[in-house]
């Protein structure tokens, strides 16, 4: 709804995504970490992708074959209303609770929060720009190019 996407490219593309973050995720995490001479094990890394990953996507599919398989179609429809305001307050929750626990060191350091800021917003913007141009440039209407270019700068934020 953010920006009237196309729903059924938009699902094929976070659910590719979702798909790259199983099988990517924990090796670019590794790498990047053993760059800056960080180790975390790999069990815990096979695990976080895991537990926040692949249990919510098999939870969620489970959950919507029991409920297309009960009520059908507008069953969905009607669930997926009511979890909308749900899904929109766990993300701002979780924000919320990711910048207070944080809340010490973001204030105790300005300057480094800016250098990590800004070219993580430079890239957001120029991916999303990038992606929604390429989008158009090739024919794909707004209701494609949008959400191509949201869920590409996304970061893997989910």
């Amino acid at each position: 709804n953010l920006c009237d996407g196309e729903p059924h490219f938009t699902l094929s593309q976070v659910a590719l995504n979702d798909t790259i973050m199983v099988f990517a995720f924990a090796p670019i995490v590794a790498l990047l970490l053993g760059l800056s001479a960080i180790t975390v094990p790999w069990d815990t890394l096979v695990l976080s992708v895991g537990l926040y990953i692949v249990v919510p996507v098999v939870f969620a599919q489970l959950w919507r074959k029991q409920t297309l398989g009960s009520g059908g179609e507008p069953a969905l429809r009607k669930l997926l209303g009511r979890l909308q305001p749900v899904s929109l307050i766990a993300l701002l929750t979780t924000l919320v609770l990711l910048f207070a626990f944080q809340g010490e060191h973001i204030i105790g350091q300005p300057f480094v929060i800016v250098l990590l800021a800004v070219p993580i917003l430079i890239q957001v913007y120029f991916n999303s720009g990038l992606a929604y141009l390429l989008n158009r440039k090739v024919g794909s209407a707004h209701c494609v190019a949008a959400p191509s270019a949201l869920i590409g700068a996304s970061n893997f934020f989910d």
